[in-house]
């Protein structure tokens, strides 16, 4: 009796046969991945492609971000080698550093050889606007790049020049890529390939390329801080100018220092406040008894504590003039190096609101200080 020989189902080989070798294809992936960079012979660092003829197309940057993401998922030891290679790979390609794909990485030894950076002498007749047009970029890069409030040039000025949209950035104390990169509008990726970081690091004092980078207001050479606003409220006399008043609350009161008693001034007013701070700062120079009803006297009304025209953190501050007739005083906080002091007070920028300001040093003298 003769066997039947059985038949092969190449139906079920032809589905099984791609997720076959997809799963090949993946395992040697994950292999490339794996292995350690300082052991192989297969080494996926930048320095292998750019020393090589090696040429970059999409799929393999597609395969890259494959492998990278395995590693990544499986935790291998090469996990974040790989993901930067991808990174710096795929910057460099869309930032059009390759000749027909294949990566060439400047060499940024030096500031003079730096292919993003010109040392630039500016020669007889020459004008910013034209150095600027030579490079495509705009006269506020170089400024930027070179800390010069105006566009005015002269023959022998050396200059830093961006050679592409951007600024030249020298490093400060503090920096890392990562603050630069937000503060004055790039990415890490970009700022580490256009400055070769991944071989120098980011030391203080060099000067770094920053493409499309721009300074923020206050950096800028030309930056001029606004004028201080001076409040005068002519109602509380010549001598009332304030700078940079800020209000600290609005319809302030303790129940526990009303009028009138224990405190003689009546609630919502300057005399109140006053005498409530020296109560309960750690900043008074000391509580005072119930004597001052107007702010007008309060200079003889507390005389018993001493006063004079010198200001002492602590003290009140008090002129007889204006306030309907009936004085002011508030309380000094802070003395500033240029003279000028920093006072707290009620009933200046409103009924019942404290507002803190600044008092020039010019019209410090104007007042008693109790003391």
């Amino acid at each position: 009796m003769t066997k039947k020989k059985r038949k092969i189902n190449t139906k079920w080989l032809k589905r099984v046969l791609p997720y076959f070798a997809t799963g090949l294809v993946t395992l040697a992936l994950v292999f490339v991945g794996s292995i350690d960079k300082s052991n192989s012979e297969i080494n996926l660092s930048l320095d292998t492609f750019a020393a090589s003829n090696y040429k970059i197309s999409v799929d393999q940057l597609s395969e890259l971000y494959v492998v990278a993401d395995l590693s990544d998922a499986l935790s291998l030891a090469s996990a974040s080698d790989v993901a930067n290679n991808y990174v710096v790979t795929t910057t460099m390609y869309e930032a059009g550093q390759t000749n027909f794909g294949r990566l060439e990485k400047p060499n940024l030894t030096d500031v003079e050889d730096r292919e993003w950076i010109v040392v630039y002498t500016v020669s007889e007749g020459e004008t910013m606007e034209s150095i600027a047009a030579k490079y495509g970029i705009s006269t506020d890069q170089i400024r930027w790049s070179n800390g010069l409030k105006n566009t005015n040039l002269s023959a022998g000025m050396v200059l830093y020049i961006p050679k592409k949209s951007g600024i030249v950035y020298t490093v400060k104390s503090g920096d890392t890529v990562e603050s630069i990169a937000s503060k004055y509008g790039s990415n890490v990726a970009e700022i580490t390939i256009f400055n070769d970081l991944d071989v120098t690091g980011l030391t203080e004092g060099s000067k770094i390329f920053i493409k499309d980078g721009a300074l923020p207001e206050k950096e800028r050479p030309e930056y001029v801080p606004p004028v201080r606003t001076l409040y005068t409220y002519t109602y509380l006399g010549s001598t009332s100018g304030r700078q940079d008043l800020r209000i600290i609350a609005y319809n302030f009161y303790d129940p526990n220092y009303a009028y009138p008693n224990p405190n003689p001034g009546v609630r919502g007013n300057c005399t109140w406040y006053a005498w409530y701070w020296r109560a309960t700062s750690p900043l008074s120079l000391g509580a005072l008894n119930h004597n001052g009803r107007h702010a007008r006297t309060w200079n003889k009304d507390y005389a018993y504590r001493g006063v004079g025209n010198t200001p002492v953190v602590g003290a009140v501050f008090q002129t007889p003039f204006g306030g309907g007739g009936y004085g002011h005083v508030g309380v000094v906080v802070g003395i500033n190096a240029d003279g000028s002091i920093v006072v707290r007070e009620m009933n200046y920028a409103g009924y019942a609101i404290v507002s803190e300001a600044i008092i020039p040093a010019s019209r410090v003298g104007n007042f008693n200080y109790i003391y």
